[in-house]
């Protein structure tokens, strides 16, 4: 019976672990703009290596410099 309980609990860690993960990921996801510097890093599983970009993630947010809106 412990080992029902035991193994309950870690699934339950892993499924809540996993949806805030995947929360915050795409929280991310719709203010990342397609073609910015931050997409391209994010496509190749790096993070953003420019200044103003390192700065914001600190701050959890994506540089609004380059992922502004594009003018047409």
């Amino acid at each position: 019976m412990k080992f029902v309980k035991m193994l309950t609990a870690v699934a339950f860690i892993v499924a809540v672990s996993a949806s805030l993960a995947l929360a915050a990921d795409k929280e991310l996801k719709g203010k990342i703009k397609e073609g910015s510097c931050c997409a391209k890093a994010k496509a190749a599983g790096k993070a953003c290596a420019h200044p103003c970009c390192v700065e914001a993630a600190k701050a959890g947010n994506v540089c609004e410099k380059c992922n502004a809106e594009k003018k047409k």
